[in-house]
């Protein structure tokens, strides 16, 4: 099964992306820092979607926790 980083995914477009990936049978990592946005709305794209994700709090500008990302989904 091939696996997504989805950026700003608890967000509008990050959320409604996750849920089509997740629908078409991808595994989403999902990184946000829930600034403009909730986790709430990736616990109802799981509903949606009657499958799992993997959530992320964190800023895509922060290098190591990208570096420790990558490292931990060495598939993405």
């Amino acid at each position: 099964m091939m696996k997504v980083l989805v950026t700003g995914g608890a967000g509008y477009i990050g959320s409604h992306t996750s849920l089509a990936l997740l629908e078409s049978g991808f595994e989403v990592v999902s990184l946000d820092n829930f600034s403009n946005s909730s986790p709430d709305s990736l616990a109802r794209v799981e509903k949606l979607a009657a499958r799992k994700l993997i959530s992320i709090k964190g800023d895509s500008a922060d290098r190591f926790l990208l570096r420790r990302l990558f490292s931990d989904h060495a598939d993405l």
